[in-house]
């Protein structure tokens, strides 16, 4: 199985990409060919809505990183959305990469693969999930793709303390058992 990781902190070892390791060691365990694709260090113009890629049916103007991320999205059985929640959402490197979808929706809706969302957020309180995973819903129907899985890591202060919780071994888990 082909999966594609889109992680979106800017920090290299912070712990979305703590979370995502662990997802990514899980799948490979697993026999799964694994892209990362790190939108906090790539570089993805905005979507600026345009048209000019006729919503799929033309090449978007621009020509940054997101072509060779498409090129593997296009050819994945699973897309992993991995990201810190940033006032009660996804990253806006991570959101900027999802806009640019817009690009190549038509061949994502016919794909109706699956993704998976994995977040990590500081505050200590359920509530502030509800935000990322409503978006996350939303975009899984209007993309045709099935939840292959959700980890919310919720009151986490560092990487430190990640590691003492169990959301490590569901990520893991989460990539061992596709």
């Amino acid at each position: 199985m082909k999966i594609t990781v889109i992680t979106g902190s800017a920090r290299k070892n912070g712990t979305s990409n703590y979370l995502a390791d662990e997802f990514i060691r899980g799948a490979k365990e697993n026999g799964h060919e694994i892209y990362r694709f790190n939108s906090a260090h790539a570089d993805v113009k905005n979507c600026i809505g345009c048209n000019a890629c006729g919503m799929g049916t033309k090449p978007c103007i621009y020509k940054d990183d997101f072509v060779e991320l498409k090129e593997n999205l296009l050819d994945s059985d699973v897309i992993v959305f991995v990201t810190p929640i940033y006032y009660f959402g996804m990253s806006s490197t991570l959101k900027k990469v999802i806009d640019r979808f817009y690009s190549i929706d038509p061949q994502l809706k016919e794909m109706q693969n699956k993704s998976i969302l994995i977040s990590v957020q500081h505050a200590p309180v359920e509530a502030v999930k509800e935000p990322i995973n409503a978006h996350y819903q939303a975009i899984l129907s209007w993309l045709n793709m099935g939840n292959a899985g959700i980890v919310n890591a919720i009151g986490i202060e560092s990487v430190e303390h990640l590691k003492q919780t169990e959301y490590p071994k569901q990520a893991y888990e989460l990539g061992k058992n596709l």
